[in-house]
């Protein structure tokens, strides 16, 4: 224990004013970290409780260092020759630039609250140390050192070295200390600053300090913890508008997170990753986290993909650009930029490097997807800026969108043509080194660099570069310039046809949709049969009706008999849905169709032609009782002839129409039309013909059979005319639109349709993105926190031996963590990370990774898992990380279709010429749906995402393997489930086999590797 008076040379402690805001002294803080070798510095503002905790796992401090370095202000000892030795280099580091040269990084904690209680522990050289470092403990009372009256030698700062655990009891001696130092200098102050001092202490004390080792990050209180940990207490009151920003402007970025974000930088040319990473979360105490510094907000390589120019390069030690430039995502070309100013004399700033994109405002004018650019876009508008990093560390201001050091948007504003760029659709980066670039000083209130010549020079060569970039490539007067200009007066007249044909076809695709829907509907509710079966009886009823002594009864029946065709052809028309032209469908809407074909084929070759034939043997039945064969002969002879000359007529005026469009374009167009109509004339007479010449013998069923099929010999007939005409019907439709600014119509709606399943794959990969990544962070952050959850576990366990009823609480406890250890521990083989290399994969381990992982439901609905010995006897090559889940996710949906079933329920896991097969008993997959569950968004399960299978083929298929529905497999159903509806007719269960790549396929693999 010791309590030190802190030395004359903490009136540069004063300087803290030099730290404009929350933001900036944060930043200042992650410098600190980062020289000090931290890998992971994580800020968690506890919003409810006022608390501000900033902890980093870097070298820390012993007590000596802690005594001399941070209660020192000002120190040099991280400059070059300074009094002090600089921080040891941890071993497996490389030596990092020194970022905070000032010694005044600690003063920005005064920024953050007027309470701080420091905790550091300096990092063993060997992490295998059985004897960790004490805790350096210390409470800085900010307010009293602004205090006015009250001199530095009046302040203790408390300092405590503890061996053991910090608990309440650190806390508590540490405030009781200030507590003495302000009762003896109280005669000083005045009551309010006395009262407030006091309520902070009294407000430190609330916190307990087990709160560190709930947190995920590092774990200073760990018996294996090192770094440094500051907690803040009360917060600034601005602390909250820094981090939620304009509620007026939403879609902009808070001021804290402009600030934080991007620390190092991620859109670095060499690729390399992040040496330290930083964390802003905001926790609530009902439970919810937000790191608002998440990385996918911010820029990184992958965004340049989504630029419609990129440009990148080094400016030598005389200020010239040598690099690339690509316009509109085409291949990059070499490009050089002299700075003439600079008339051949070296810099002072020296050289560095610049890599930036640049993204059209209008849509119109960029080359990018619309879902592209408005991802990017939502980007620039909350963080768009040319940032500047030096040594892989951001420096602030540069990147702000109210800092525009290149003076861009004012030269824009003079003329817009003329320069080109706008800063608020840029991002990008500057770089530089404290090696190559030791000129470029920053200043003490880290607002950015001193304005000395070197900087000035910097300045000058951007602004000439960028001006002359303009010059070179977008301006007209250049060759570069027209071809950018003509690639955008094509991107403008491809989007304005993109929206004129979008407010098309958009329409025409929902009415379609609602109309499919709607048939559907009723196909799904019969209602399509009810409405044939309800003509026949009426028919059937009528026709009793009639009375045989009528003088027009024979007339009656047969106009029943029409009026019934005119009503089946009234269904038909009904439930006939005409797919628009030209316009592609998404996925859902082109299964629905093709459920539709199917559905409506049914009823046209069955379920109303069965109807025809029932109708026409009443009818017939009932003519032969109202009058002689002759006499009936000769009037269905009249009544054909007239139903002929009908479809005729209508058959002629639709091909007239035909013809008159088609007269326009070419003569043998209207030459096919009007041979159709004599082969359809001729085809009728000759019909017409068979029934004049039917036998005087034949009978009333013989006279209505032959009229019936001479009826749909003409449709027929008439159907495959039509057919062959529908080629030149496509083409007038086609040059219609073609003529109104269209494309053809079956290209186009090829490509559509192309569009909008890429569309949904864009969402789908999105989705699993943010999936696996979450899945990952649960397994990490559950790793970090095991083994203190499990250490705690074991000390319970002696009290809860001694009190019974705490013993429960401890067993209870006990066992469902250890279920849930047990169980997260099987998410090892699902990461891709562990296996950079395939392993050798047996089936008998797969089989034990699936009776772990499903043991329990498996016992639930007892489901019995049978795994064949050519199955465990199998191995093969392969990522675990690709695998398992697919096993895991067969194995899943079979447990659900299989728990409502009747027993026995049986998954089995088989090998069959070297394909995986999983099999089981359930209710199997229709013919219907055997493509459809590879879909995306396509699931029978209540409320299922329709993912699981689509990843399982398409991770296989990346390793050369797939993923198929056998049609004949699946284990036969239990006797129980004989009064079930059997799916596809079968009475089996489903049957996935995954199977290995062919030779080819395994050649491919091999040369890609």
């Amino acid at each position: 224990m010791a309590n030190f008076r802190t030395s004359a040379r903490t009136v540069d402690m004063l300087g803290r004013q030099q730290i404009a805001g929350i933001p900036t002294a944060i930043n200042e803080l992650f410098k600190n970290s980062y020289d000090a070798y931290a890998k992971t510095v994580v800020v968690d503002w506890l919003k409810d409780r006022n608390v501000l905790i900033l902890r980093d796992d870097g070298v820390g401090m012993s007590l000596n260092d802690f005594s001399e370095r941070w209660l020192t202000i000002g120190t040099d000892s991280k400059a070059s020759g300074g009094r002090l030795a600089p921080p040891p280099i941890p071993q497996g580091f490389v030596r990092r630039p020194v970022m905070g040269e000032k010694g005044i990084g600690r003063l920005a904690i005064a920024a953050l609250g007027p309470l701080a209680l420091i905790l550091t522990r300096q990092r063993p050289q060997q992490l295998t140390e059985e004897n960790p470092a004490p805790v350096i403990a210390a409470l800085v009372p900010w307010t009293l050192f602004s205090t006015p009256g009250v001199t530095l030698e009046d302040i203790d700062v408390p300092v405590l070295s503890v061996d053991g655990s910090v608990d309440r009891s650190v806390i508590e001696y540490l405030t009781g200390k200030v507590r003495t130092n302000l009762l003896r200098i109280s005669h000083r102050l005045d009551d309010a600053t006395v009262i407030a001092i006091r309520d902070q202490l009294g407000k430190l004390e609330l916190i307990d300090p087990s709160i560190l080792k709930r947190l995920p990050g590092p774990h200073i209180t760990s018996r294996a913890g090192f770094g440094t940990t500051f907690i803040v207490t009360p917060v600034d009151d601005s602390l909250q508008g820094e981090v939620e920003g304009d509620s007026v402007n939403k879609g902009q970025a808070s001021r804290l997170f402009k600030l934080l974000a991007g620390f190092s930088n991620t859109m670095a040319t060499d690729a390399r990753e992040p040496e330290m990473r930083t964390s802003f979360v905001v926790r609530t105490d009902d439970g919810v986290a937000t790191n608002i510094l998440d990385g996918d907000e911010f820029f990184d390589r992958s965004d340049f993909k989504r630029a419609d120019h990129e440009f990148s390069g080094t400016f030598d030690e005389y200020g010239t650009f040598h690099g690339q430039v690509s316009i509109y995502r085409a291949d990059p070309i070499d490009h050089v930029i002299p700075w003439k100013a600079g008339r051949g004399a070296p810099t002072q700033c020296g050289p560095f490097r610049i890599h930036f994109g640049y993204v059209h405002a209008s849509p119109s004018q960029s080359s990018l997807t619309p879902q592209e650019h408005a991802e990017i876009s939502r980007k620039l508008q909350k963080i768009a800026g040319l940032y500047v990093y030096k040594d892989g560390i951001r420096m602030l201001p540069y990147g702000q969108s109210d800092v525009d050091y290149l003076q861009i948007e004012e030269r824009r504003s003079r003329n817009q043509g003329y320069y080109f760029f706008s800063y608020r659709r840029m991002f990008g980066a500057i770089e530089l080194s404290s090696t190559l670039n030791p000129a470029l000083q920053e200043k003490a209130g880290r607002e950015g660099f001193r304005e000395n010549i070197a900087y000035r020079q910097m300045r000058k060569i951007l602004e000439n570069f960028l001006v002359q970039l303009a010059a070179d490539f977008f301006r007209a007067s250049s060759q570069q310039g027209q071809e950018f200009q003509t690639k955008r007066d094509e991107l403008e007249r491809t989007e304005k046809v993109r929206r004129a044909r979008a407010r098309t076809t958009d329409g025409q695709r929902d009415n379609f949709r609602i109309q499919l829907q709607r048939v559907i509907g009723d196909f799904s509710e019969a209602r399509p049969v009810s409405l044939v079966e309800k003509t026949i009886i009426r028919v059937e009823r009528e026709l009793a009706s009639i009375s045989d002594a009528a003088p027009d009864a024979l007339e009656a029946a047969l106009e029943l008999e029409e009026a019934a065709r005119r009503d089946l052809e009234s269904v038909i028309r009904h439930y006939t849905v005409h797919k628009p032209v030209g316009v592609g469908l998404d996925r859902e809407t082109s299964r629905d169709w093709n459920l539709y074909e199917q559905l409506r084929k049914e009823l046209v070759s069955s379920v109303v032609p069965g109807a025809a034939v029932r109708i026409s043997e009443m009818t017939a039945h009932r003519a032969s009782r109202l009058a002689p064969m002759a006499r009936l002969h000769e009037r269905i002879r009249e009544d054909f002839e007239e139903s002929a000359a009908r479809e005729l007529d209508d058959w002629s005026r639709d091909l007239n129409k035909i013809r008159a469009r088609s007269e326009q374009i070419a003569d043998d167009v209207s030459g096919r039309v009007r041979s159709a109509v004599q082969q359809s004339s001729d085809f009728a007479r000759a019909l017409t013909r068979r029934l004049t010449d039917l036998p005087s013998s034949s009978t009333e069923d013989d006279l209505f059979d032959l009229r019936r099929q001479l009826l749909e010999e003409l449709e027929e007939e008439l159907h495959r005319q039509k057919e062959s005409l529908e080629p030149i019907r496509r083409f007038l439709a086609g040059f219609e639109s073609v003529s109104g600014g269209l494309g053809l119509d079956e290209q186009l709606e090829a490509v559509e349709e192309e569009v909008i399943a890429l569309r949904a794959q864009v969402d789908t990969d999105l989705e699993l993105t943010q999936l696996g990544r979450a899945v990952e962070l649960i397994n990490h952050e559950f790793s970090s926190s095991i083994k203190t959850v499990r250490r705690n576990l074991r000390a319970l366990r002696p009290w809860g031996q001694r009190n019974e009823k705490l013993g429960s609480i401890e067993r209870e406890l006990a066992t469902a963590f250890e279920h849930l250890d047990n169980y997260l521990t099987l998410f090892t083989p699902l990461q891709r990370r562990l296996y950079r290399k395939p392993a050798n994969i047996r089936g008998a381990q797969v089989a034990q990774f699936i009776s772990d992982l499903f043991g329990e439901r498996f016992r639930r609905h007892s489901v019995d898992l049978q795994v064949s010995s050519e199955f465990e006897a199998f191995s093969f090559v392969g990522y675990p990380s690709t695998f398992y889940p697919v096993f895991v996710n067969l194995v899943d949906n079979a447990i659900f279709w299989l728990s409502d079933r009747p027993t026995p329920r049986i998954i089995r896991l088989s090998q069959r010429n070297g394909s995986l097969l999983v099999e089981d008993n359930g209710p199997g997959i229709s013919l219907r749906d055997r493509e459809a569950i590879f879909e995306h968004g396509f699931s029978r399960k209540p409320g299922g995402r329709g993912l699981g299978l689509k990843i399982s083929r398409d991770v296989l298929q990346r390793s050369g393997w797939s993923l198929d529905v056998v049609p004949d497999g699946g284990l036969p159903w239990p006797d129980a489930a004989a009064s079930l509806p059997v799916s596809g007719g079968r009475g089996v269960g489903a049957c996935f086999s995954i199977n290995p790549p062919s030779e080819n396929e395994e050649h491919k693999l091999g040369e890609a590797e």
